[in-house]
């Protein structure tokens, strides 16, 4: 045994304060003053040895509690041996079971289970073994140990998931999870072996040496021969009443088989088709559902086929199509005919999510309607008065935002109406030259993954002065802001510094121009652009540009996220096959998750390239197996710690109850000159 905090022992000094407060409690003899005793009876002086023995009783228990107190703050642990003790003959065998998703195919994993069955049984003597899962991460079943009985039980609680398994991946995780056994290896993969799970490089299926320990890979498949599979592939909706599907033929051959699809929408069944689905070798075939009905907003699409292959759960497809309206935008402008207000308009109601704009004279423009709108576009800034500059600077403080660019109207003005920019002489910078991009932050949300800035043509710009409130996204040349992002208090202006006329730029005629509106919309609006449609195990990335994350209920609906959670980024790895759904403050999102299609091909990898990577396996272990010349010797596995204060203070609870209920009952205390 050992203590972990020893120095706590000190606090032992404790126990002499019940003994003291005990010893206050013991009953003083009365005495009075008499002349003399001469005529007194002596009499026989009580003793209550059943009242003393409870006062006893109730001290050892606080001594007790004192004692157990100070022994769980020292921590103590106790060093046990490991049940698996290694010696030079004792060999650990690593068992390492497939769970991917193409295990559900027939009886696949039943066999599985069967050839690990089998491999515990012809353990040796001496031997160890551990149990690990292979699928979209390796997960430790049991750890080494030389009791049977244990991985036996541990068998009979698995099953296959929906991951994807690479084996690359399994082996290099697999090398991090043994490397503290000190026995030689066996590693047993029991696997289908599908072709698509094989790594990109060969080099990355060999496992570490470890220490020069020998290392011995047996491979068991479950499978033999490739399996013809057909599979939903995709699910497309092409046009707002169409959908189409796509089966594809997971095999090496030609195939054709006839099928009845069905199509859900939102758990109701619209239409049954039946059709005879004919496809080349890893080939797709499609069939279109028309008059097809969706309801506004996010609608969930089942797709079923039937009748079932040897590979049923491959035979569905969750899908979710958006049908919301486009989002309402205002845009402010001085001249409603002006080419700006067309290149505005266009790039806006082409963006993916799609938006209506609601075009409104800024000199009519009545500002208590702000309040409906997240975000605002005003095509020159310089448009907006003293009294419409107080109620946007108003509108931005609480939350809202501003896509604004300068124009013919700024030339006049010596700062931004909105946000206070200085500009640097103003009327007086009106010259034509040209100018270049120098530096683009790709990094902000608004310019990732955007390309052809360096491709503009600027002629006229404004010295617009910055600060250290000022992100500057774009820098021309003599270090000029050509694109400048403020935080507001809980609000956002992202200022162009160019016309939108096609005057002084030609920023408005360049594709750059669609994709940055698109990106501008998304990132002012707070609105995630979420794929719909994930991958197990992918990961969903949330509050990425700023905003508040929701919460995120799970297939099984399972809240995902803590209060505090949804206020933050988060980046959530989807375990679940079906519907997640992202509950935010302006609406409900839904992302499907389905299983990777890869685990839907059947092929199995080649006899040769098995036959290599056994081969290879052993070679790598054989070239290690003396370091210097000298053998590695096999070292004693560590005892195992196992810490008891745990222990220790279920004990003290027990304790104090006791004191309780003792203290209470039987020790009363009486008043007045009553003998005890």
């Amino acid at each position: 045994m050992s203590l972990l905090s020893p120095l706590f022992l000190f606090a032992l000094l404790g126990i002499a304060l019940p003994i003291w407060l005990h010893r206050l409690q013991t009953n003083a003899t009365e005495r009075e003053k008499f002349s003399s005793i001469m005529f007194m009876e002596q009499s026989q002086q009580r003793v209550h040895i059943q009242r003393q023995l409870k006062y006893l009783l109730l001290m050892a228990l606080r001594i007790l509690f004192l004692v157990l107190l100070v022994l769980a703050f020292t921590k103590p642990v106790f060093f046990v041996a490991p049940d698996a003790a290694v010696t030079e003959d004792t060999t650990h065998h690593v068992i390492v079971l497939d769970t991917s998703f193409s295990m559900r195919e027939g009886g696949s994993f039943d066999q599985a289970i069967a050839l690990a069955e089998g491999l515990i049984d012809n353990m040796g003597t001496d031997d160890i073994a551990s149990l690990y899962t292979a699928s979209g991460s390796v997960e430790t079943i049991t750890a080494a140990t030389a009791d049977t009985a244990v991985i036996r039980g541990s068998l009979n609680d698995l099953s296959p998931d929906n991951g994807r398994l690479d084996i690359g991946a399994m082996v290099t995780a697999l090398d991090s999870l043994i490397a503290s056994s000190q026995a030689n290896f066996i590693i047993h993969f029991i696997s289908d072996y599908q072709q698509s799970g094989q790594a990109v490089r060969f080099a990355d299926m060999i496992p570490d040496v470890i220490n020069g320990r020998p290392v011995t890979l047996n491979i068991h498949q479950v499978k033999t021969q490739n399996i013809a599979n057909w599979s939903v592939a995709s699910v497309e909706i092409t046009a707002v009443d169409t959908v189409r599907i796509g089966l594809k033929n997971n095999s090496d051959a030609d195939q054709s088989a006839e099928k009845t699809v069905t199509l859900s929408i939102n758990d109701l069944t619209q239409q049954n088709l039946t059709e005879t689905f004919a496809a080349p070798a890893d080939g797709i075939s499609y069939l279109t559902f028309e008059n097809v009905l969706f309801e506004e907003g996010d609608n969930r699409l089942d797709v079923n086929v039937s009748p079932n292959d040897s590979f049923p759960e491959d035979d569905i497809r969750h899908t979710v199509f958006d049908n919301s309206p486009p989002a309402p935008v205002i845009l402010l402008s001085a001249d409603p005919e002006s080419l700006a207000v067309t290149y505005i308009t266009t790039a806006l109601e082409t963006a993916p999510r799609g938006y209506e704009v609601e075009l409104q004279n800024i000199n009519d423009f009545d500002p208590r309607i702000l309040q409906r709108y997240p975000w605002i576009v005003i095509d020159d800034i310089g448009a907006v008065n003293e009294s419409l500059a107080q109620e946007l600077q108003r509108y931005v403080d609480g939350g809202g935002a501003i896509l604004a660019a300068v124009g013919e109207r700024t030339l006049g003005q010596t700062s931004i109406p909105v946000g206070g920019q200085t500009i640097d002489g103003g009327l007086t910078f009106n010259r034509n030259t040209a100018y270049s991009i120098q530096r683009v932050n790709t990094a902000h949300p608004v310019l990732d993954g955007s390309v052809g800035w360096n491709n503009l043509a600027i002629s006229r710009v404004l010295p617009i002065e910055t600060d250290d409130t000022s992100n500057v996204l774009i820098n021309l040349n003599d270090d000029i802001p050509f694109l400048i992002e403020r935080n507001i208090g809980l609000g956002r202006f992202l200022l162009l510094n160019t016309d939108l006329n096609n005057t002084w730029s030609d920023l408005p005629v360049k594709p750059v121009f669609v994709s940055f509106i698109a990106e501008a919309a998304r990132h002012l609006s707070n609105e995630e652009l979420l794929v719909k449609e994930q991958t197990i195990n992918s990961f969903l990335q949330l509050g990425q540009n700023g905003g508040a994350s929701g919460q995120v209920y799970a297939p099984s609906g399972d809240s995902l996220l803590s209060l505090a959670d949804t206020t933050q980024a988060q980046s959530i790895q989807l375990t679940e096959t079906g519907y997640y759904r992202i509950v935010t403050l302006g609406r409900d999102i839904l992302v499907a998750v389905n299983p990777d299609a890869r685990e839907s091909d059947l092929n199995i990898m080649d006899a040769q390239t098995l036959q290599n990577w056994e081969t290879m396996v052993a070679g790598s272990a054989r070239s290690m197996e003396f370091v210097d010349g000298i053998a590695v010797s096999i070292a004693e596995e560590e005892s195992v710690a196992v810490e008891i204060w745990r222990v220790l203070l279920i004990l003290l609870a027990v304790i104090v109850l006791t004191e309780s209920l003792l203290g209470n009952r039987y020790l009363r205390f009486n008043t007045g000159n009553t003998s005890l």
